[in-house]
């Protein structure tokens, strides 16, 4: 089921394109997505002048509305996605809010050089934990775009066994924590952050 095409964040008229059959489930925006950003939009977290990721971009509404709020963003996912998800942020962004966000091509586990830990203080994920294949790589990147500062953001829906195997794994290496469910949707966000994040203080 596609949302509609018109939503509205921070006062400001979203054009949502959808197209799942030029690229599949990379196109769509899902009810994980909407939860999200929704949470960041009540005021979960301070964005303004936030250096903020978004992985797994696809079309890139968590990235608009992420700079709308006054983050600076970089929105990322594979290369096939990159130009439709570069369509809508530039599509929906008024002129002066577009330099706040860029959009990268970096894989998962892969290509990781041109960012470092201190980059980030927000990592924000949507509906990215439902491929068992991509964990170790997931939870790789993760570890190296986080500081000891930095506040991680995923939403999921708990749909198989796998899901809460990567929420064992991605513990091992954070402290984490239920911060929001939307029964509605069942939709869990959760917040993760370095186990060691006070030895930067």
């Amino acid at each position: 089921k596609f949302h509609k095409p018109l939503a509205t964040f921070v006062n400001h008229m979203t054009q949502i394109w959808q197209d799942q059959r030029q690229l599949g489930i990379a196109t769509v925006v899902w009810d994980v997505a909407m939860v999200l950003s929704t949470h960041l939009e009540m005021g979960a977290v301070e964005l303004l002048g936030c250096p903020a990721v978004k992985l797994g971009a696809g079309i890139g509404l968590m990235g608009i509305v992420a700079a709308l709020l006054g983050a600076h963003v970089t929105v990322i996912d594979r290369k096939v996605a990159l130009e439709f998800c570069k369509s809508n942020v530039q599509g929906n962004l008024p002129p002066c809010i577009q330099p706040r966000a860029f959009v990268k091509e970096p894989t998962w586990g892969k290509n990781l050089g041109s960012f470092s830990p201190r980059d980030f203080d927000l990592i924000l994920g949507a509906d990215i934990i439902y491929l068992e294949e991509t964990f170790t790589d997931l939870l790789q990147t993760l570890e190296h775009l986080c500081s000891n500062h930095s506040v991680i953001l995923l939403a999921c829906r708990i749909r198989y066994e796998r899901d809460n195997n990567f929420l064992a794994m991605l513990e091992r290496q954070f402290t984490v924590r239920k911060v929001h469910y939307d029964p509605e949707k069942d939709v869990h966000i959760y917040e993760a952050q370095k186990r060691n994040q006070k030895e930067d203080l």
